[in-house]
C-alpha cells in the first residue's frame, strides 16, 4: 500500500489524512511528490492530484466537484477521506462517527478551505485551533528543519488527538446510556444520584425536567451540580441558593445547617459536601428555596 500526499508545506487537511489512513493500514508507505508519475503508482492520493474518486483512491479537494457539506462548508482531503473511511475508524459506531465529524473534521475542512467559522465576542481573541497547531509544525525559516520531518512530527500529533477522540467519544456514549438508564428509574424527575461518576452533561441536558446531579466526587466527597440548558455553554435550569455562593467549610455549613459541607462555588452552579447525605440534605434545601 502506497499512501501518496503532496509535497512542501502541509496543513491539518494532509496530516489528519495521513494520520487517519495509517491507524486502517499501519504497514503502509507514505510518499510526498507532485510528481506525476510517483502519484500514479500509489494506491491512495490526497490532497493533490486534481481528482476525487473513491473508488480509485483519489481524494483531492481542490476542483469543482469535490462538493461541500449540507451546511454549506466546502471538503477539505480529511472531509472527503472521513466519509470514505471514518465509519471504518470508529469501529463502526455512528455516533463516534458523528461526533468526530462534527467537532473536528468539519472546522479542519472549514479553515483549510478559508471559509469562517468562528464569530468573535467583544474581546477580539480568535481560538488557537488544531488547524493552526499543526501549521507551527512546518520547518522555521531560521533552522534546517526538513518538510518531512515536520509532517512526521505533526502526524503523531495527529494521530493522538484521533485515537483519544475515538476513546472519549466511545466512552461518551457508554456513560450516557448508563446516566440516562439511571435516570429512568430516579422517584424525582427533578434530581438523579449517580453512585458513580459518569460524564453525563449532554445528558442531562436532555432531560427537560432535571434539575441537579448528585455524584461522587476525585476528592472522596459528594457533589451536588446543576443541570444546563440544553442549548446553553455555561447556564444552570436552577442555581444554587444565593447565600451558599462562595462559601467554605464551616462558613457554609452554618449557613446551611449541613455540616458535612465542603464548598459552593461562586456562580453558584455546583457545591459539595464530605458524604452522600450531606450531598442529599444540600439538594433538599436547594430544592425547596
Amino acid at each position: 500500500m502506497i499512501i501518496a500526499t503532496h509535497n512542501g508545506k502541509f496543513h491539518a487537511d494532509d496530516v489528519f489524512g495521513v494520520s487517519l489512513l495509517k491507524q486502517l493500514y499501519p504497514d503502509a508507505t507514505v510518499v510526498r511528490s507532485r510528481d506525476e508519475s510517483v502519484l500514479d503508482s500509489a494506491d491512495i492520493v490526497l490532497d493533490v492530484g486534481g481528482r476525487y474518486n473513491p473508488a480509485e483512491g483519489r481524494f483531492d479537494h481542490h476542483q469543482r466537484d469535490a462538493g461541500e457539506r449540507s451546511n454549506g462548508i466546502l471538503y477539505s482531503a480529511f472531509g472527503l477521506l472521513w466519509q470514505e473511511y471514518g465509519l471504518q475508524f470508529c469501529e463502526g459506531d455512528a455516533s463516534v462517527f458523528r461526533r468526530i465529524d462534527s467537532r473536528l473534521v468539519e472546522g479542519i475542512d472549514a479553515v483549510d478551505n478559508g471559509q469562517e467559522i468562528y464569530t468573535l465576542n467583544d474581546y477580539g481573541t480568535k481560538p488557537f485551533d488544531l488547524s493552526s497547531v499543526l501549521d507551527v509544525f512546518n520547518p522555521i525559516s531560521s533552522t534546517d528543519e526538513e518538510f518531512d520531518t515536520q509532517f512526521e512530527l505533526a502526524v503523531v500529533l495527529a494521530t493522538q488527538v484521533l485515537i483519544r477522540l475515538r476513546a472519549k467519544y466511545a466512552g461518551d456514549a457508554a456513560a450516557e446510556r448508563e446516566f440516562t438508564e439511571t435516570y429512568e428509574k430516579a422517584t424525582d424527575p427533578r434530581f438523579v444520584v449517580l453512585e458513580r461518576f459518569v460524564p453525563h452533561g449532554r445528558a442531562a441536558s436532555a432531560q427537560p425536567e432535571l434539575l441537579f446531579t448528585i455524584f461522587p466526587n476525585t476528592n472522596g466527597g459528594w457533589s451536588i451540580q446543576t443541570v444546563k440548558p440544553a442549548d446553553s455553554k455555561f447556564g444552570s435550569r436552577k442555581l444554587l441558593p444565593e447565600p451558599w455562593r462562595g462559601l467554605n467549610g464551616s462558613d457554609l455549613a452554618a449557613e446551611t445547617g449541613v455540616d458535612s459541607s465542603v464548598f459552593c462555588h461562586k456562580a453558584g452552579f455546583i457545591a459539595a459536601a464530605q458524604t452522600r447525605d450531606g450531598a442529599l440534605q444540600l439538594l433538599e434545601l436547594a430544592l425547596a428555596e
